[in-house]
């Protein structure tokens, strides 16, 4: 079975790295760019079953890559998952407005990130 790849797009290199061991440890196989600008040519080349999009990032934010990539058809399929620190009232409705299939707010818990990923997949798969 080949394993699902996933694209973290965030630009905190510890943020990276947690995300990449826990689902690495799930037997995803993980890429990562620090912007939205970085993670665009990564996407128009590689199949994707996730992209985890940090909110505020340099350049374009998350949320507006977020409607960029919904807007394109090639990302139809392309399961989105905000993972940010915004956690203030309204910010959970912004990011599944823009698009987001989910969102999980810092810090993470640890235990189900991995799970959450899997079943938005899973989600996505039975849609």
């Amino acid at each position: 079975m080949q394993r699902e790849h996933l694209l973290v797009v965030d630009d905190t290199e510890m943020n990276v790295k947690l995300l990449t061991v826990l689902l690495a440890a799930r037997g995803y196989q993980v890429q990562s760019a620090p912007s939205a600008e970085d993670a665009a040519p990564l996407l128009a080349s590689n199949t994707f079953a996730c992209v985890l999009l940090d909110i505020s990032l340099p350049g374009m934010d998350g949320l507006s890559f977020a409607r960029q990539l919904r807007r394109d058809p090639r990302y139809a399929d392309l399961v989105i998952i905000a993972v940010t620190a915004n956690a203030m009232k309204g910010d959970m409705e912004a990011a599944l407005a823009a698009g987001c299939d989910a969102y999980i707010a810092k810090p993470i818990d640890t235990r189900a990130f991995p799970d959450l990923v899997a079943e938005e997949i899973a989600k996505k798969r039975r849609a």
